[in-house]
């Protein structure tokens, strides 16, 4: 019903995206103003890191250069000169990449506008390096050469009989496919030159996905040095990549601006390794800004937000990218609470006006076709346009909550999110599940509370109980499916069959958290009917090793199996700190009275699909639990915002 004027209205007030064709992301922490005039700034040249080891032959270090000054400045990577005075340690790329070429220290300088800086660079690693290790070192060339994604080997069935795990999320895998599958004859220990790896991946031999590696490159000196040495399984206990860090994590650009990224992984021993080169690249909105394979991420013209999705060895992080509307200045309009002060916050920092005021007649419209899902009657709409108090648009939102159409109206909306149709419970157990919603929403029952008793459902679905959910989701991994999806705002089934390619979550978490419901079932009655029961879970085994998963929430630590271990999710989903179901809701909240989720899909919540304002989100989420988990309270801060009274019409 939403899909009104109202609801149009609200869409272009809060982010006016549409006509911009962007999404806007989050409020900047750390900005990077470019473009600021020379006068204002007294800046001078600087360059990250301050100084360089490189400690094997096949390292990399990329250099961000830039005016340092009150705030970081412009991105001057690929307007300054690189030279190095003793060429013969290490060589510097026109972009900022630094290679070594023997051991030794020097110096690389680097000059912009008139002035230089100077980096010590230091390479011990060169002539006597480290064994090559597998998992950190060369499953990520093969990652971001393309050979493991879905449209190559990668895919569930693999490529001409060669087949690695998606984005190199399972190495040992991929070890074994390398050195032992197809008589190990991609590799060659005596003569690694002549290895069918490398000779297909240089393009020497027909390969249906071309050239992938230079012959002379660091890549190819990597994989060739790793089969000289043996082809081993090499891994020390503390070299295990542990996170990933992007710089800069934030920038503001100009028309046409640039910018470069460095990519750091960061190894359980604290060690920072830079990866820049091995690192994919992905824009969520190349509208906005595109990003080459290096890392440079270019913006045009269209005014508006994106975000850089960068990923290394199965952890994912993004850039956020921002290039605000120029040659408009906004003027903050008044304000009734904090969303207003983080929405007026945003629209400033993209240079985007905010609506007028609307008129009585246009919010009463939207209000009740928001709240209530019908239009006012004519005496309604008649006392209300006569009334002249200041306060008669709070109270007219607060009335609307306390009406039965609003009980109704939602509890259709969540009977829709929970799949409570008579095809699949029957015209009883249909009508149970949405007396049983229209309960908690007349009584306005705390929201923790009501999601502790669907999680924990059992019984009669007939009666007014939530049981029928599991009837509708009738096996082990639909039901964890549709509680991650429903509660937490998180789409999991992507780690059913591989990693997910744009999050951190495994095959592990995927059947982690299906093993909670695992010991759900649907028993026959005397009647011919069914009832739920929730016995003890039991691990559910992976699908590539066979070994069974700990039973554990998203990100959480592993479940006791004692009695129902759905009893035991409920609490960790309900808790204050719970870091997914506050902010799904008041997302899907905002979603619905404002036309478009913080975190679009709604159901999408991950960090590499970012809020349009993430500071907005955390303040909801966190008033939200404050309040009890009060979805009254939360629905009444948004109604009672300006930001909700705007106009369609800009000022």
């Amino acid at each position: 019903m939403t899909d009104s004027l109202a609801s149009c209205e609200c869409r272009i007030v809060v982010c006016r995206v549409n006509s911009l064709s962007v999404k806007v992301l989050a409020t900047a922490v750390v900005m990077l103003v470019v473009g600021r005039p020379a006068a204002l700034i007294s800046a001078t040249l600087k360059c990250s890191p301050s100084e360089i080891r490189l400690d094997r032959p096949e390292s990399s270090q990329q250099l961000l250069v830039f005016q340092h000054s009150d705030q970081r400045g412009a991105d001057l990577t690929h307007q300054a000169t690189y030279t190095v005075r003793d060429s013969s340690i290490c060589q510097v790329t026109s972009r900022g990449l630094v290679t070594p070429r023997t051991d030794g220290q020097t110096l690389v300088i680097i000059q912009c506008d008139g002035q230089s800086v100077e980096v010590p660079v230091k390479v011990d690693g060169y002539n006597r390096p480290p064994p090559i290790e597998f998992g950190r070192e060369v499953i990520p060339i093969l990652a971001k050469a393309g050979c493991s994604s879905s449209g190559c080997h990668g895919k569930a069935e693999g490529q001409n009989g060669f087949l690695l795990s998606i984005f190199g999320s399972d190495p040992e895998l991929d070890f074994d496919a390398l050195s032992k599958h197809g008589r190990a004859r991609r590799i060659q220990l005596a003569a690694p030159e002549r290895s069918l790896l490398l000779r297909k991946a240089t393009g020497e031999l027909p390969h249906g996905g071309g050239q992938r590696f230079e012959s002379d490159g660091i890549w190819y000196r990597r994989v060739a040095r790793w089969i000289a040495e043996g082809a081993q399984w090499t891994e020390t206990a503390d070299g295990q990549i542990v996170s990933i860090e992007v710089e800069p994590a934030q920038a503001i650009l100009s028309v046409r601006g640039t910018q470069q990224l460095r990519v750091t992984a960061i190894d359980r021993a604290g060690r920072r390794h830079c990866v820049t080169r091995e690192a994919d690249f992905q824009s969520n909105s190349k509208a906005i800004a595109v990003v080459d394979q290096n890392g440079r991420v270019a913006v045009n013209e269209v005014a508006g937000a994106a975000a850089i999705l960068v990923r290394y060895m199965g952890h994912v992080t993004v850039c956020r990218v921002t290039l605000p509307q120029s040659g408009f200045v906004m003027e903050r309009p008044a304000e009734s609470n904090f969303i207003d002060t983080l929405v007026w916050k945003r629209l400033q920092e993209l240079g985007i006006p905010a609506g007028a005021r609307c008129d009585d007649a246009m919010y009463l419209r939207r209000v009740y076709l928001d709240t209530i899902g019908t239009l006012p009657t004519v005496a309604e709409a008649r006392a209300f346009l006569a009334d002249q108090s200041p306060d008669k648009r709070g109270r007219l939102a607060d009335e609307l909550l306390h009406r039965d159409e609003y009980a109704d109206y939602w509890s259709m909306i969540w009977g829709d999110l929970f799949g409570a149709d008579r095809e699949k419970l029957g015209g009883p157990g249909a009508v149970a599940m949405s007396r049983w919603l229209r309960t908690q929403f007349r009584q306005n029952r705390p929201y923790d509370q009501w999601v502790r008793e669907v999680v924990t459902a059992k019984g009669d679905p007939t009666r007014e109980t939530p049981a029928g959910f599991f009837l509708v989701h009738n096996n082990t991994e639909e039901m964890s499916r549709a509680v991650s999806q429903i509660f937490l705002g998180v789409r999991i089934e992507c780690a059913q069959c591989h990693h997910h390619p744009f999050e951190r979550w495994s095959q592990n978490d995927y059947y982690a958290l299906a093993g909670v419901f695992s010991g759900v079932k649907a028993k026959a009655t005397p009647h011919g009917g069914k009832k739920i029961v929730g016995g003890t879970a039991s691990p559910l085994n992976h699908p590539r090793t066979g070994k069974p998963v700990d039973i554990a929430p998203l990100g959480g630590e592993p479940l006791e199996l004692t009695g129902d271990t759905r009893r035991e999710l409920a609490e960790w989903m309900t808790a204050a700190d719970n870091p997914f179901v506050a902010k799904a809701l008041v997302n899907r909240l905002w979603a619905h009275y404002f036309g478009r989720g913080l975190v679009d899909p709604v159901d999408d919540m991950r960090s590499t699909n970012p809020a349009s304002n993430e500071r907005l989100l955390d303040a909801l989420a966190d008033h939200f639990v404050k309040s009890g988990f009060d979805i009254h309270e939360i629905t009444r801060v948004m109604l009672a915002s300006q930001t909700y009274q705007r106009s369609f019409v800009t000022q």
